[in-house]
Protein backbone atom coordinates (compact mmCIF):
# COMPACT_ATOMS: atom_id res chain seq x y z
CA UNK A 1 0.00 0.00 0.00
CA UNK A 2 2.24 2.77 -1.27
CA UNK A 3 -0.26 4.80 -3.28
CA UNK A 4 -2.80 7.53 -2.49
CA UNK A 5 -4.72 5.23 -0.14
CA UNK A 6 -1.77 5.16 2.28
CA UNK A 7 -1.63 8.96 2.32
CA UNK A 8 -5.39 9.16 2.95
CA UNK A 9 -5.08 6.81 5.92
CA UNK A 10 -2.13 8.81 7.28
CA UNK A 11 -4.14 12.03 6.99
CA UNK A 12 -7.17 10.50 8.72
CA UNK A 13 -4.89 9.14 11.48
CA UNK A 14 -3.63 12.69 12.02
CA UNK A 15 -7.19 13.97 12.41
CA UNK A 16 -7.98 11.15 14.86
CA UNK A 17 -4.90 12.18 16.85
CA UNK A 18 -6.13 15.78 16.94
CA UNK A 19 -9.50 14.62 18.28
CA UNK A 20 -7.92 12.56 21.06
CA UNK A 21 -8.77 13.48 24.69
CA UNK A 22 -5.18 14.49 25.34
CA UNK A 23 -5.08 16.95 22.44
CA UNK A 24 -8.52 18.45 21.83
CA UNK A 25 -9.37 19.50 25.41
CA UNK A 26 -5.94 21.13 25.72
CA UNK A 27 -6.40 23.13 22.51
CA UNK A 28 -7.33 26.42 24.24
CA UNK A 29 -4.30 26.03 26.50
CA UNK A 30 -1.95 25.39 23.57
CA UNK A 31 -3.24 28.40 21.64
CA UNK A 32 -3.03 30.57 24.72
CA UNK A 33 0.51 29.49 25.60
CA UNK A 34 2.05 29.80 22.14
CA UNK A 35 0.45 33.19 21.52
CA UNK A 36 1.05 34.63 24.99
CA UNK A 37 -2.63 35.64 25.17
CA UNK A 38 -5.32 34.69 27.64
CA UNK A 39 -8.03 32.20 26.63
CA UNK A 40 -10.51 35.05 26.20
CA UNK A 41 -8.06 37.05 24.08
CA UNK A 42 -7.49 34.02 21.84
CA UNK A 43 -11.23 33.96 21.05
CA UNK A 44 -11.21 37.64 20.08
CA UNK A 45 -11.22 38.04 16.27
CA UNK A 46 -9.01 41.11 16.63
CA UNK A 47 -6.17 38.87 17.85
CA UNK A 48 -6.38 36.29 15.03
CA UNK A 49 -3.06 37.28 13.44
CA UNK A 50 -1.32 37.11 16.82
CA UNK A 51 -2.57 33.52 17.23
CA UNK A 52 -2.10 32.19 13.67
CA UNK A 53 1.61 33.06 13.39
CA UNK A 54 2.68 31.07 16.48
CA UNK A 55 0.25 28.27 15.49
CA UNK A 56 2.00 27.94 12.11
CA UNK A 57 5.39 27.67 13.85
CA UNK A 58 4.00 25.12 16.32
CA UNK A 59 2.66 22.92 13.50
CA UNK A 60 5.90 23.34 11.54
CA UNK A 61 7.87 22.25 14.60
CA UNK A 62 6.08 18.95 15.15
CA UNK A 63 5.90 18.33 11.38
CA UNK A 64 9.70 18.53 11.17
CA UNK A 65 10.11 15.91 13.88
CA UNK A 66 7.39 13.56 12.61
CA UNK A 67 8.72 13.75 9.03
CA UNK A 68 12.22 12.92 10.24
CA UNK A 69 10.78 9.96 12.18
CA UNK A 70 9.08 8.75 8.98
CA UNK A 71 12.36 8.89 7.07
CA UNK A 72 14.09 7.04 9.91
CA UNK A 73 11.42 4.33 10.00
CA UNK A 74 11.64 3.76 6.25
CA UNK A 75 15.42 3.57 6.40
CA UNK A 76 15.15 0.87 9.06
CA UNK A 77 12.66 -0.91 6.82
CA UNK A 78 15.07 -0.87 3.87
CA UNK A 79 17.52 -2.88 5.97
CA UNK A 80 14.96 -5.70 5.89
CA UNK A 81 13.97 -5.26 2.24
CA UNK A 82 14.56 -8.95 1.57
CA UNK A 83 11.89 -9.82 4.13
CA UNK A 84 9.21 -7.35 2.98
CA UNK A 85 6.36 -9.88 3.31
CA UNK A 86 7.28 -10.66 6.91
CA UNK A 87 7.59 -6.94 7.67
CA UNK A 88 4.14 -6.27 6.16
CA UNK A 89 2.56 -9.00 8.26
CA UNK A 90 4.32 -7.79 11.40
CA UNK A 91 2.98 -4.29 10.68
CA UNK A 92 -0.48 -5.80 10.24
CA UNK A 93 -0.28 -7.49 13.66
CA UNK A 94 0.85 -4.25 15.30
CA UNK A 95 -1.89 -2.22 13.62
CA UNK A 96 -4.55 -4.73 14.77
CA UNK A 97 -3.23 -4.50 18.35
CA UNK A 98 -3.26 -0.69 18.31
CA UNK A 99 -6.76 -0.65 16.80
CA UNK A 100 -8.03 -2.97 19.56
CA UNK A 101 -6.39 -0.65 22.08
CA UNK A 102 -8.25 2.32 20.58
CA UNK A 103 -11.50 0.32 20.76
CA UNK A 104 -10.90 -0.25 24.48
CA UNK A 105 -10.40 -4.02 24.27
CA UNK A 106 -7.28 -3.76 26.46
CA UNK A 107 -4.87 -1.17 27.83
CA UNK A 108 -1.17 -0.64 27.14
CA UNK A 109 0.27 1.39 30.06
CA UNK A 110 3.36 2.43 28.08
CA UNK A 111 1.15 4.42 25.70
CA UNK A 112 -0.05 6.56 28.59
CA UNK A 113 3.47 7.71 29.42
CA UNK A 114 4.53 11.18 28.38
CA UNK A 115 7.94 12.81 28.34
CA UNK A 116 7.43 16.43 29.28
CA UNK A 117 9.61 19.15 27.80
CA UNK A 118 9.11 22.56 29.37
CA UNK A 119 9.76 25.27 26.80
CA UNK A 120 9.77 28.87 27.93
CA UNK A 121 8.71 31.86 25.86
CA UNK A 122 12.02 33.70 26.06
CA UNK A 123 12.33 33.55 22.26
CA UNK A 124 8.91 35.13 21.79
CA UNK A 125 6.87 33.77 18.90
CA UNK A 126 9.77 31.49 17.86
CA UNK A 127 9.31 29.57 21.10
CA UNK A 128 6.27 28.04 19.38
CA UNK A 129 8.58 26.21 16.97
CA UNK A 130 10.48 24.63 19.89
CA UNK A 131 7.22 23.82 21.64
CA UNK A 132 5.97 22.04 18.51
CA UNK A 133 9.14 19.97 18.34
CA UNK A 134 8.86 19.18 22.06
CA UNK A 135 5.23 18.14 21.53
CA UNK A 136 6.33 15.64 18.84
CA UNK A 137 9.28 14.27 20.82
CA UNK A 138 7.20 13.97 23.99
CA UNK A 139 4.48 11.98 22.22
CA UNK A 140 1.30 13.25 23.90
CA UNK A 141 -0.05 9.97 25.29
CA UNK A 142 -3.33 9.77 23.41
CA UNK A 143 -1.78 10.27 19.98
CA UNK A 144 0.52 7.33 20.72
CA UNK A 145 -1.65 4.60 19.13
CA UNK A 146 -2.33 6.31 15.80
CA UNK A 147 1.17 7.78 15.53
CA UNK A 148 2.67 4.36 16.32
CA UNK A 149 0.58 2.79 13.57
CA UNK A 150 1.68 5.25 10.89
CA UNK A 151 5.29 5.08 12.09
CA UNK A 152 5.20 1.29 11.93
CA UNK A 153 3.64 1.32 8.48
CA UNK A 154 6.36 3.71 7.28
CA UNK A 155 8.79 0.86 7.88
CA UNK A 156 7.07 -1.17 5.16
CA UNK A 157 7.19 1.41 2.36
CA UNK A 158 9.69 1.24 -0.45
CA UNK A 159 11.86 4.30 0.19
CA UNK A 160 12.96 6.85 2.77
CA UNK A 161 11.23 9.60 0.77
CA UNK A 162 7.88 7.78 0.90
CA UNK A 163 8.21 7.19 4.62
CA UNK A 164 8.94 10.87 5.20
CA UNK A 165 5.95 11.81 3.02
CA UNK A 166 3.70 9.46 4.98
CA UNK A 167 4.54 11.14 8.30
CA UNK A 168 4.34 14.58 6.68
CA UNK A 169 0.77 13.83 5.58
CA UNK A 170 0.04 12.57 9.10
CA UNK A 171 1.33 15.93 10.38
CA UNK A 172 -1.03 17.73 8.00
CA UNK A 173 -3.96 15.76 9.38
CA UNK A 174 -2.93 16.76 12.89
CA UNK A 175 -1.88 20.32 12.01
CA UNK A 176 -4.62 21.61 9.69
CA UNK A 177 -7.40 21.37 12.33
CA UNK A 178 -5.04 23.14 14.74
CA UNK A 179 -4.55 25.97 12.25
CA UNK A 180 -8.29 26.17 11.59
CA UNK A 181 -8.81 26.48 15.34
CA UNK A 182 -6.32 29.36 15.39
CA UNK A 183 -8.07 31.07 12.47
CA UNK A 184 -11.61 30.59 13.77
CA UNK A 185 -10.92 30.36 17.50
CA UNK A 186 -14.19 31.90 18.65
CA UNK A 187 -16.34 29.49 16.65
CA UNK A 188 -14.28 26.30 16.99
CA UNK A 189 -13.35 26.61 20.66
CA UNK A 190 -17.01 27.16 21.36
CA UNK A 191 -17.76 23.78 19.73
CA UNK A 192 -15.34 21.73 21.84
CA UNK A 193 -18.16 20.46 24.02
CA UNK A 194 -19.74 18.62 21.07
CA UNK A 195 -16.48 16.85 20.22
CA UNK A 196 -15.94 15.90 23.86
CA UNK A 197 -19.43 14.43 24.10
CA UNK A 198 -18.94 12.37 20.94
CA UNK A 199 -15.30 11.44 21.45
CA UNK A 200 -15.98 7.75 22.12
CA UNK A 201 -17.94 7.39 18.87
CA UNK A 202 -15.23 9.19 16.88
CA UNK A 203 -12.53 7.06 18.48
CA UNK A 204 -14.42 3.84 17.74
CA UNK A 205 -14.88 4.75 14.09
CA UNK A 206 -11.15 5.50 13.78
CA UNK A 207 -10.24 2.29 15.60
CA UNK A 208 -12.54 0.23 13.37
CA UNK A 209 -11.01 1.67 10.18
CA UNK A 210 -7.52 0.88 11.43
CA UNK A 211 -8.61 -2.61 12.52
CA UNK A 212 -9.88 -3.36 8.99
CA UNK A 213 -6.64 -2.02 7.56
CA UNK A 214 -4.54 -4.20 9.90
CA UNK A 215 -6.50 -7.38 9.18
CA UNK A 216 -6.27 -7.00 5.40
CA UNK A 217 -2.60 -6.05 5.63
CA UNK A 218 -1.96 -9.12 7.78
CA UNK A 219 -3.73 -11.31 5.20
CA UNK A 220 -1.80 -9.60 2.39
CA UNK A 221 -5.15 -8.62 0.86
CA UNK A 222 -5.09 -4.85 1.36
CA UNK A 223 -4.25 -4.03 -2.26
CA UNK A 224 -6.98 -6.36 -3.53
CA UNK A 225 -9.46 -4.88 -1.05
CA UNK A 226 -8.83 -1.37 -2.36
CA UNK A 227 -8.41 -2.27 -6.02
CA UNK A 228 -11.96 -1.15 -7.07
CA UNK A 229 -11.40 2.25 -5.47
CA UNK A 230 -7.96 2.58 -7.02
CA UNK A 231 -9.30 1.63 -10.49
CA UNK A 232 -11.90 4.36 -10.14
CA UNK A 233 -9.19 6.78 -9.00
CA UNK A 234 -6.96 5.90 -11.96
CA UNK A 235 -9.78 6.31 -14.49
CA UNK A 236 -11.34 9.38 -12.95
CA UNK A 237 -11.10 12.55 -14.98
CA UNK A 238 -12.74 15.70 -13.65
CA UNK A 239 -15.19 17.45 -15.99
CA UNK A 240 -13.76 20.29 -18.03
Amino acid sequence: MNGPEALIIAFVAGIVSFLSPCTLPLLPGYLSYISGLSAEEVRDRANTRAVVGPALLFVFGFSLVFTALGAQASYIGTLFAGHRDILNRAAGVFIVLMALFMLGVFRIPALFMEKRFHVGREAGMWSSLLLGMAFAIGWSPCIGPTLSIIYTYAMTVASVQKGALLLFIYSLGLGLPFLLAALFAERILGSLGWFKRHYMAINRVGGTVLLVMGVFLLMDQWTQFLSPVMRWYANFSPPV
